[in-house]
């Protein structure tokens, strides 16, 4: 299997045993379109999202992906904060968190289920209903925006929002590779641990709660038996 995000994510509290393979950094653009985009333009999910004012459930969700939208559909800060406080029951800081900071979730991720925020599928709260340009376009913006062919994004701009820290790791309990996305903490964190492991030592990957969000946890540990390892590692 080709590097990718981690093949499966451990439960809360459930670690699995890994080796890091690389460490290394990208940097992520995001698209905003160079015009403020009409509402007649906006996908059905996003139509449903602004009609359906009076919501409890998934209130924080949809908050989230209104202001990620609006932010990569040109909108400017006053405009978009005024259409979105019309909608929103939320706390504004799910707005500044999210408008012309995150990417506005691709229909992949929106028809998924989801356990609550920040996971942003929305299949449960029955906002996406398709019309017959839907399948054409990958996302909400690009639906709006008219995005079909990497060429259109030249009706925009890249914006860089934050730099990447990634770890390429091996993950023992199910053979594949794959990318542990960290914070500049958590990065440094996993780095000092590498310089402490011990030859009897295996590194382990967990994911606590940490102000609402599921963060990656790093520990190491005496192995039980023979510790796995690379032929490159040996070399």
């Amino acid at each position: 299997m080709p590097p990718g995000r981690l093949p499966r994510k451990p439960y809360a509290g459930k670690e699995i045993p890994i080796s890091v393979l690389e460490m290394m950094s990208r940097e992520e653009m995001l698209w905003i379109s160079g015009v403020a985009l009409p509402t007649e333009n906006f996908p059905p999910c996003i139509k449903n999202i602004i009609q359906k004012t009076e919501r409890e459930k998934g209130s924080h969700r949809t908050a989230a992906i209104l202001a990620a939208f609006l932010g990569q559909a040109g909108w400017g800060e006053t405009d978009a904060k005024e259409m979105w406080s019309k909608v929103a029951s939320v706390e504004e800081r799910i707005f500044t968190e999210w408008f012309g900071k995150m990417h506005c979730p691709k229909c992949e991720t929106l028809k998924t289920e989801s356990n609550g925020y920040p996971d942003l599928g929305i299949a449960d709260l029955g906002c996406c209903q398709p019309d017959e340009k839907c399948p054409g376009f990958g996302g909400p913006v690009e639906y709006a925006a008219l995005l079909k062919v990497e060429e259109d994004r030249s009706k925009g701009a890249l914006k860089h929002i934050k730099t990447l820290h990634l770890a390429r790791i091996f993950d023992w309990a199910s053979g594949k590779e794959g990318e542990i996305e960290l914070s500049g903490a958590e990065k440094d964190e996993l780095e000092n641990l590498l310089k402490e492991q011990m030859e009897n030592e295996t590194l382990f990957y967990a994911r606590t709660k940490v102000r609402g969000r599921l963060r990656p946890k790093f520990s190491i540990r005496v192995s039980e038996g023979p510790k796995r390892r690379f032929l490159s590692e040996l070399m």
